[in-house]
Parts: C-alpha cells; structure tokens; sequence
C-alpha cells in the first residue's frame, strides 16, 4: 500500500508492506507540510527566512528548529565544515531537512506497527524492514543524463540511500569553504543506515569533489557511488555488498 504527494517542492513517496489505514498516512503528510512551512527557504513565513530576515531570533525559534541547528552544527563538526548550514551570510538547512523529515516519516509508521516500510523523498530513501519476506526492497541510482535508467539497483534492507548530484538542480552545491561551486562530480549517492547521516554526508561529501570519495571510505558503516563528468563511475570498498544480486 502506497500513497504519493508532492511536499516540499518535491514528490514523497511512502509504502508499506500490507495494508495501513489513511490516518496513518494522513498522518504523515501532515507531518512533512509542517516542516516545509517551519524550514522552506521560499515562504517569507517560515522560520528559516525570518531568521535571516532577522524576524525571528534563534533562541525563539520553537524546539524543532533548534533541535535541526543543533544537528547541522554537529555535522559540521563531522565534516571539516564541508556541510554547513550557515554558509555564505545565511541559515540554510536544506541539505539536512530532507533526510531528517524522512526519519520523522518513517518514525510515524513505526509508532503505528508498520516495520517493513519505504519512504521516497525525491530519490532520498530509507528502505525499513523488507518489502516481501525474505525479499529486499530495491533502489535504484539513476543515470545523471537518462532519466528512466538506472545505473545501479541496490538491495535494500533497513538502508538509507541519499544522492547529491547537479542534474535536477544544475550546479547548486558550493564549497562552503571557498564559496565555488561543486563541478567535479555529477552525481555521489552515500548508503548507509541512517536517512540523516546519508543526506548529510552525500552533501558534504559532493562538496568535497573527488575526495569527497576517500572520505565517504573512513566513515564506518557508509559506503558511496560516484559519476565524475566524464561518466567514470568510482564506489567504495564496501558498495559492492549493497549491488542487487540479479539486476
């Protein structure tokens, strides 16, 4: 059972292995439109812009959003500030907030018993639980140019999968370090076990460039797929533990 609807400028996706009640994903829509008006860059009402219109002060900001600063100043800390929320003169957690709405998602469906789940923000996916006894859920990471191939497709058991890449966006991710923009790669999707840390570190590390690679490989339990613009492929050590058997 699935239900699909566009949040955050965005489709979400979220399955369930088996039935579950439209309250439950209610529920959960609600959820993801509260925190697109609180943390949305482009609605002058939401905290984020009043915080940089200097409306609001952050000690005021509510729970929610100093519980996402505190995140973002603790993978800043991870990353050698290549993840940053404050960059450039602005509080902008964008790169966080996705991830991190997803693992409320899928803690709502959880607190309602659903434990073989599947929630899909735009690519972003932590796949809980399996979609068949015995079978895997199966995501794929899609051709940076063809937007109906696959380049890879992955077994999916209690895995996060999160890409950063510039063929949705163009060139939008920068260096917070130097301010130039992130060219080197086209696409560099993280998996792990954790939706937050995948969407965070797959930022950071595409803002590294090529080394955003090597440092993916000392991150114990994460392992990344890259495409440089030359349509070279490169994965860590451990990726290939994730490929699907027989796709």
């Amino acid at each position: 059972m699935q239900r699909t609807e566009f949040v955050m400028g965005m489709p979400f996706t979220v399955r369930v292995r088996g039935d579950a009640t439209a309250a439950v994903f209610d529920a959960i829509f609600t959820e993801l439109r509260s925190l697109d008006a609180l943390f949305s860059p482009f609605n002058a009402e939401s905290a984020v812009c009043r915080i940089n219109s200097g409306a609001l002060d952050v000690a005021g900001a509510g729970p929610l959003v100093r519980e996402v600063i505190e995140l973002c100043e603790r993978y800043a800390t991870r990353t050698d500030g290549y993840f940053s929320a404050w960059a450039f003169g602005r509080f902008d957690p964008t790169s966080l907030v996705k991830g991190w709405a997803i693992a409320r998602a899928c803690a709502i469906l959880e607190r309602a018993g659903h434990r073989d789940c599947f929630v899909d923000g735009a690519g972003d996916v932590w796949a809980r639980g399996e979609r068949e006894p015995g079978v895997p859920w199966r995501i794929g990471i899609r051709h940076p140019f063809e937007r109906g191939t696959a380049v890879e497709v992955l077994d999916a058991r209690d895995l996060a999968v999160a890409t950063s890449g510039t063929y949705e966006k163009g060139a939008h991710i920068r260096d917070p370090h130097t301010g130039d923009t992130a060219t080197e790669l086209l696409s560099l999707t993280v998996v792990g076990p954790d939706i937050v840390d995948a969407d965070v570190y797959a930022t950071a590390a595409f803002a590294m460039g090529t080394e955003g690679m090597s440092f993916i490989e000392r991150v114990p339990g994460y392992e990344a797929f890259s495409i440089d613009r030359s349509l070279s492929a490169s994965w860590t050590t451990g990726f290939s533990a994730h490929r699907a058997t027989d796709a």
